[in-house]
């Protein structure tokens, strides 16, 4: 279903946000070899998360949607 692959794309934005966010904001010991411009901590990683947020959210309606439109038999 299309819908699966859209919750699964966003989970995965979500997580993806979430990991360049803990390296480039430096809350890990690793320190990042290139310098970080302060717009890719305050702003675009968490336009990525919430982007993230919302294709999961829309994905997870869809299915939603989707189950409640199938005729069941008894």
């Amino acid at each position: 279903m299309h819908s699966d692959s859209e919750v699964r794309k966003g989970l995965l934005y979500v997580l993806l946000a979430a990991v360049v966010h803990y390296f480039a904001a430096g809350y890990s010991s690793f320190q990042v070899p290139y310098p970080v411009q302060p717009l890719l901590t305050i702003c675009l990683t968490p336009l990525l998360f919430l982007g993230g947020l919302g294709l999961a959210l829309h994905g997870y309606f869809l299915n939603r949607k989707s189950l409640s439109h199938t005729v069941r038999y008894r």
